[in-house]
């Protein structure tokens, strides 16, 4: 049985204060934590109860991974201005004679006042992650604020089985390190922020000496992820490729173009240096040792034409997409070294350059591959992971695990739909389409999708996801009406 570190933060007020670097925070970030329970640790005292257990239990903390959130709804208040002594000591000392403005922007916790932080630890009893973590349990009890002075709250600290952490309440939030424009960044500590921060306490101790003021260090050893509500997912970064006036391929041969782009950037992958996560074997030919999880890897998506009246659903683009979270690098690489390469069939013919994208409607096209909404349908058939022996009900949570494999957040959705008859025009039955030998036994269905929140493209699952098989497209408000008024949406 797996276990779980968690530190719970109380609020005695229902107001948060804490700022980032920009921007009002929620949730509150690892690093203020680390913070906050070291200030605990080192308060009055408690000076004299340090030990090295305790610096190793801080240092294993900062190592770890950024850990899961649960957190209250949190809405921003209405800003305030407080009035406060202005901190410009190294002016002048007289600091109580002169006032300053202080806008306070924070945020009201709305359903319940507590925050939880969980890191996943290791199972043993006996382990150095459960000695560490039950130090920090203790400590987590010593914590006075999280955020601002005025940001009082009650600390704990206890390890909890997967079946509790299920059943805790709140919006779960979990750590990216992509980075995106508009994203708010979070802090998380590293393996040097204890001493960092060790030195930072003794410039603010030192910073004075007779009339001379001398300006405290500022923090500098930390991380910084995005924390994104599990209901939602960051982009996928992917490089996107047109083919010349004349080449298409029709849509039921979508896994045959995919496997075409795949081998040309196989290709490229052997005589190029550039360093894959788990190399380009794995990365970007998708080789797997029969491991559990699919590690991260490249997926292939030919875009059939689809969305307006004159639509023939030929495929005349192809993407190359990084996994969720993708820094964005290797599609970068994908852009480069693919422009203007042959794709070639299995008999060593021709089949079409890979091009920028040159014609007009192209970029609103991939649009409505990419772009974020909350319905989807799929425009090729998913490949259920199972076999559903003929029955809709199995189909479903068949349908369901190919949602979770796919990285995508099950409890997101709010409707979902099966049906045989394509959503798209230019889309075909589900076994009118090629696929690999080794799918080719599975059961396949078009599917129909409408989540809580939107999510981001370009979306694909199934068996099939990484070899142009059921590529998802956002749907419009006519499909929608479509199914539900023939009743094939089942609520969750």
């Amino acid at each position: 049985m797996s276990h779980h570190l968690c530190i719970s933060v109380t609020f005695l007020d229902p107001y948060f204060h804490g700022r980032g670097d920009d921007e009002p925070e929620w949730p509150p970030s690892p690093l203020r934590l680390f913070q906050a329970l070291l200030a605990g640790a080192r308060t009055g005292c408690r000076v004299a109860e340090w030990s090295d257990t305790r610096a190793g239990a801080f240092r294993w903390l900062a190592k770890r991974q950024p850990p899961l959130i649960i957190a209250p709804v949190a809405l921003r208040a209405v800003c305030r201005t407080l009035f406060v002594p202005n901190n410009d000591s190294d002016k002048a000392f007289d600091r109580q004679d002169r006032l300053t403005s202080k806008p306070a922007w924070p945020h009201l916790l709305r359903d319940q006042d507590t925050v939880r932080f969980l890191w996943a630890i290791e199972d043993a009893g006996a382990s150095e992650d459960h000695r560490y973590a039950e130090v920090l349990c203790r400590e987590a009890r010593h914590m006075l604020a999280l955020g601002w002075g005025i940001d009082q709250v009650v600390g704990n600290g206890q390890l909890l089985t997967d079946g509790q952490v299920a059943a805790l309440p709140g919006v779960r939030w979990r750590a990216w390190s992509t980075h995106r424009p508009g994203m708010q960044a979070s802090r998380v500590p590293t393996r040097d922020s204890l001493e960092d921060l060790e030195r930072v306490h003794q410039s603010f101790l030192q910073r004075i000496e007779g009339r001379h003021y001398r300006p405290i260090t500022k923090l500098g050893r930390f991380d910084t992820v995005h924390y994104l509500r599990a209901t939602t997912l960051p982009p996928r970064p992917y490089a996107a490729f047109e083919l010349p006036e004349g080449i298409a391929f029709r849509q039921k041969g979508s896994a045959t173009v995919a496997a075409m782009l795949r081998s040309l950037a196989c290709q490229h992958a052997k005589a190029d240096t550039h360093d894959f996560p788990g190399g380009s074997e794995t990365y970007v030919a998708g080789h797997m040792d029969k491991q559990e999880r699919t590690p991260p890897r490249f997926s292939y998506l030919p875009l059939p034409a689809i969305g307006h009246e004159h639509a023939d659903g030929m495929i005349r683009r192809l993407l190359v997409v990084e996994p969720f979270g993708g820094e964005g690098v290797h599609a970068q690489w994908a852009q480069y070294r693919l422009r203007n390469a042959t794709l070639r069939d299995t008999d060593g013919n021709d089949r079409g350059v890979l091009l920028d994208l040159w014609r007009s409607n192209s970029r609103p096209m991939i649009r409505r591959y990419v772009g974020e909404a909350r319905t989807w349908c799929s425009v090729t058939p998913v490949i259920l992971p199972g076999f559903d022996d003929g029955k809709q009900a199995k189909a479903e949570r068949l349908l369901l695990t190919a949602v979770a494999q796919a990285d995508l957040p099950v409890e997101a959705i709010a409707e979902l739909a099966l049906r045989k008859a394509p959503s798209w025009p230019g889309s075909e039955h589900p076994h009118h389409y090629a696929a690999p030998v080794y799918l080719s036994h599975f059961p396949r269905w078009h599917v129909w999708l409408r989540f809580r929140e939107p999510l981001p493209g370009p979306l694909a699952i199934g068996a099939g996801r990484h070899a142009g098989l059921g590529i998802l497209a956002a749907s419009e408000g006519a499909a929608e009406q479509e199914h539900r008024a023939a009743g094939a949406a089942r609520r969750r």
